[in-house]
């Protein structure tokens, strides 16, 4: 497979100015760059430009993807991260999740990279531009305080099987779609997750993510007010909602975001996560099993019917379809059982083979099945 990369930064609060536009457009020559946005593709060579100083000077997100298992992210977060540098501390990991703090002020950016060589990702088809459009959601999340987005990157970049899980946000056990699609990008493994559940505790509402508005302004005096409003005229508007918010979750004086500590291992949680993996299948299999039942007794039922449904299949001319309707007169085969079973499958894939006989797939999908169509 040829080499394929391709680089997306975007402005969410605000749009460049003429000066931060003119720096983006010096990072490369055939990048698609506006205000708000900044995209290229490469099927040969390499981005040159400097990531993190283009998120410092006016984009807020980027995703940098790579077929070679590059999947790396980068948030601009102005007031810096949702929780203190000690707890950071127990997500960070050197090179792949990564706070790259301004050398004046509060603000960053958070860097999340796995490690990862050639192969070590699927090499479907992955869709950038739904991934993109959840990443300002996964930005605000973060600025709002979910840790959740940590929690997933240590997933994704932890190799250490002794590592130490660090702390277990609240509501990874139904995630929102922004978060889904990152659990996806980052092709974690759903069973994995299941068994990180088992210590997050529960997210109760939204009462634990957004901090009493009416509270807050309640206790602000009007020359504030004055003041903020001023600045959301003059285009201010996305910083004074980060300060805002920022000081209304300093105000409550609660945790940012509930998690609980943990001591188990890396390893003691894919442990956990095969055995769930285990229960998972053997559930699916149940289920899958009670399904062909209640399929074969509708077949045994009238067997008629589901030699029609297959010629249905036939006539549509598609593959999968052949292959749907070989899988059709199998179960009708067994639903009847024995010899009678068997005769009667056998003529209906015959009456097939002859009535479409350049249709080499058909006879292919039929022979897969243990059919005698000639």
């Amino acid at each position: 497979m040829s080499e394929y990369q391709y680089i997306y930064f975007a402005a969410v609060d605000k749009p460049l100015n003429d000066k931060q536009l003119e720096y983006m457009r010096h990072q490369s020559t055939r990048a698609e760059v506006t205000r708000w946005q900044f995209t290229n593709e490469y099927h040969y060579g390499d981005f040159h430009g400097n990531s993190l100083e283009m998120m410092r000077r006016g984009y807020d997100v980027h995703l940098h993807y790579a077929n070679y298992g590059v999947r790396k992210l980068l948030f601009r977060l102005p007031l810096g991260l949702p929780i203190d540098a000690k707890q950071f501390k127990a997500y960070a990991m050197e090179y792949s999740i990564e706070w790259k703090k301004d050398k004046r002020g509060k603000g960053g950016v958070l860097s999340i990279q796995p490690e990862c060589d050639a192969g070590f990702y699927s090499e479907d088809y992955f869709d950038f531009d739904r991934m993109v459009t959840h990443l300002p959601k996964i930005r605000e999340g973060l600025m709002a305080g979910d840790t959740r987005v940590l929690y997933l990157g240590w997933l994704a970049c932890n190799w250490g099987e002794e590592s130490i899980e660090p702390p277990v946000p609240a509501g990874l056990g139904k995630l929102p779609p922004e978060l889904d699609e990152l659990v996806d990008f980052y092709e974690l493994d759903r069973d994995l997750l299941a068994a990180a559940y088992e210590q997050s505790p529960k997210l109760h509402g939204q009462s634990t993510r957004e901090p009493d508005v009416d509270d807050w302004l309640a206790n602000q005096s009007s020359e504030t007010l004055r003041v903020l409003m001023r600045r959301v005229l003059q285009d201010d508007a996305a910083a004074v909602r980060a300060e805002s918010l920022a000081a209304m979750r300093d105000q409550s004086g609660k945790d940012t975001w509930p998690a609980n500590n943990s001591s188990r291992t890396l390893e003691e949680l894919r442990v956990l996560a095969n055995a769930k993996a285990n229960q998972r299948k053997k559930r699916e299999q149940a289920t899958e099993e009670r399904k062909l039942e209640k399929r074969l007794a509708r077949i045994r039922k009238d067997p008629s019917a589901a030699i029609a449904d297959a010629e249905k299949l036939i006539q549509s001319r598609s593959t999968d379809n052949y292959f749907k309707a070989a899988r059709l007169l199998a179960e009708l085969r067994d639903a009847v059982g024995g010899e009678e079973g068997s005769r009667i499958a056998d003529q209906a894939a015959k009456k097939i083979a002859k009535k479409y006989p350049t249709l080499s797939y058909v006879k292919r999908a039929f022979k897969e099945e243990g059919l005698n169509y000639r």
